[in-house]
């Protein structure tokens, strides 16, 4: 303990002490603060300190990772005088904000806002598309009940998008789902909407005397997310300022009072005028540039997937296809960015020998190729063997050149796909047809070509060839559960993604038992049961961490066969979890098997599997 003492101390003296904090808890790995004064935080001291993997701020608590001691180190700071409690895991606002931090939480409120909108967004569109081509076909025609009721079905998601966006946003920012729609619900009010047509057509009309700019809500994005932005806040007045006996019928209609005048007078019209810039910036772009436009973003589109900012076009490409009916920059240069990642992973299934490679590769492309969706091409290969990259990012210049110089247009926003390349075809202008074609064979024959001539360094096939290159004392660590292995990189948590406490794998579980990865004894057991720490008889050091977020279910769906103390043997019972409450909860249930004390070993390395049953090796590790 003294050396998580001496830890905790060096911790609370470069945090401001424990005067500056409002809160603390821990998970597994990170002890999370709340602090009253970030800026009294000394940053480079902490990520200094023996003992401190790494810093990480988000979501307004101040995290510190110190790996399987956590426990002990929070330990240590109670005894210093330090609180600590639940409340922490709720996101605070930072009172001190820089511009870079502004321009952080912008581009974060409207990825986290659009994601999970995304399957209704693709679902309207292609349906929308589905009615023009039966359509353009001469199966229906457009007086008939069925094309308009089709297109209604279709269109739905984009009419009422302030509401889906207001339940999105309000889960992001933490504010009240049910105030947040029905704020959302006045924009696209029938009536709030007549009032609008009128004002548009010269009838003045007003608020409690004040003008309200005539604007049409529907199909749009940004009121809706600043506006439930700002109902956190105005909850938080509203909660002051009315008595205790009156708040269960005041607080909301003070909310409701407040709020929505603010939207219709302020925000809305405000946010209306953003959108409408946001979208002219692209224009213009695409109009200087023409097709070198789509060029520059069909190679860039890759490292923009990566990243997770290409969801920021999502709120420019909805309102140009519902402003225009098409969108010509962005869309068209996802065809050869797609596509290319399916051609490199073709070829490198054609050169490679090492048959749990070919079999990823192919999968892969397949998923590439024929449904747009690239994340199995672009970690399980592209990125993972990294000049193949090289090939997809020259492709997507050329493919998205060839793409803009025809012209092409989509009238949809699915992932161009084999199967969604009917998004780009444009029923007055029947060459579009062949250009599509075109584009999509140019983006898979030269992305192959590029790879096979840059060339790629191949994985060694068996375990018994990644064991020869290192020592005598080499060890491996089995699967803890059954399941599916995914890119680490594609894990939504910044600290397992990018390997702070350690090489790590992920697994997309199919069980629901855990097992005991290495031969040695428990050392940690968290209390919400979610999360195990081994150490190996031979000195490795293992974390299994069940699920993303999952501590926030209080252990419900774990239990636990062991105790701290517990000497097990590889493939041992630990424990058990319920997979179906942990997804119907709202949980990604991926597990991770972190080894914490990577840097003792001169190499760690991942063997090359796609789906593994538990006790399968599946890491690597050579001593120094």
């Amino acid at each position: 303990m003294a050396n998580e003492q001496k830890l905790a101390e060096g911790i609370l003296k470069n945090i401001g002490g424990s005067g500056n904090v409002k809160n603390l808890t821990h998970c597994m790995t990170r002890l999370r603060f709340v602090l009253k004064d970030e800026s009294k935080a000394n940053d480079e001291e902490i990520k200094n300190l023996d003992g401190v993997m790494g810093l990480r701020k988000q979501g307004g608590q101040y995290q510190v990772i110190v790996g399987n001691n956590v426990s002990h180190t929070y330990t240590a700071l109670m005894k210093l005088g330090v609180s600590g409690g639940a409340k922490s895991n709720e996101p605070v606002e930072k009172k001190k904000l820089t511009v870079k931090q502004v321009g952080i939480n912008i581009l974060d409120a409207i990825i986290g806002t659009m994601s999970p909108l995304i399957p209704a967004i693709i679902g309207g569109s292609m349906i929308k598309l589905l009615a023009m081509l039966l359509n353009m076909t001469g199966v229906l025609s457009e007086e008939s009940s069925t094309y308009n009721i089709l297109n209604t079905i279709g269109d739905a998601p984009f009419f009422f998008l302030p509401l889906l966006v207001a339940v999105s946003a309000a889960r992001k920012f933490n504010s009240n789902v049910f105030l947040a729609l029905a704020i959302a619900g006045v924009m696209v009010h029938p009536v709030f909407m007549e009032i609008m047509e009128k004002a548009a057509e010269g009838k003045e009309a007003t608020f409690a005397f004040i003008p309200v700019m005539s604007v049409k809500y529907t199909y749009t994005i940004i009121p809706a997310i600043v506006m439930t932005w700002l109902l956190k806040y105005i909850e938080d007045f509203a909660d002051r300022i009315t008595p205790i006996v009156m708040k269960n019928f005041l607080k909301p209609m003070l909310i409701l009072l407040i709020a929505a005048p603010i939207a219709i007078i302020i925000v809305g019209p405000t946010g209306i005028l953003i959108g409408t810039g946001l979208s002219e910036i692209v224009f213009f772009v695409h109009d200087k540039l023409g097709f070198l436009a789509v060029a520059i973003v069909g190679a860039l589109w890759p490292l923009l997937v990566m990243t997770g900012m290409h969801r920021v076009f999502t709120p420019t490409i909805v309102q140009t296809i519902a402003e225009t009916g098409e969108e010509a920059m962005v869309m068209p240069s996802e065809i050869g960015a797609n596509l290319s990642l399916g051609g490199v992973s073709l070829a490198v299934a054609f050169k490679t020998k090492n048959r749990e490679l070919r079999q990823t590769s192919l999968a892969a492309a397949s998923s590439a190729i024929i449904a747009g969706i690239t994340e199995p091409a672009l970690y399980g290969v592209a990125i993972r063997l990294k000049r193949p990259m090289i090939a997809s990012i020259i492709t997507g210049f050329v493919a998205g050149a060839v793409a803009g110089l025809a012209g092409l247009a989509s009238h949809s926003m699915a992932a161009p796909g084999l199967f969604t390349s009917v998004q780009f075809i444009d029923q007055d202008n029947p060459m579009s047809i062949l250009w599509v074609i075109v584009v999509m064979v140019l983006s898979v024959v030269l992305s192959f070509i590029l790879t096979l001539v840059i060339g790629f360094e191949d994985i060694p096939e068996s375990e018994d060839e990644l064991l020869d290159l290192g020592t005598k004392d080499n060890m491996t660590v089995a699967a803890p559960v059954e399941g599916r292995i995914k890119p680490i990189s594609s894990v939504e948590d910044d600290v397992f993604s990018r390997e702070v406490i350690g090489k790590s794998i992920a697994i997309e579980p199919t069980g629901h038992t855990i097992y005991a990865p290495v031969t040695g004894t428990v050392t940690s057991v968290f209390p919400t049961k979610h999360a195990i720490g081994i150490t190996g008889d031979d000195g490795i050091e293992v974390l299994i961490h069940v699920g993303i977020d999952t501590v926030k279910l209080n252990g419900g769906p774990f239990t636990s066969a062991i105790e701290q103390g517990d000497h097990m043997k590889i493939g041992d019972v630990i424990g058990t979890f319920d997979l179906a409450q942990i997804i119907e909860a709202g949980y990604d249930p991926t597990t991770i098997v972190v080894i914490t004390n990577t840097d003792d070993y001169d190499s760690i390395t991942t063997f090359d599997k796609v789906d593994v049953e538990a006790h399968t090796s599946i890491l690597g590790v050579v001593k120094k």
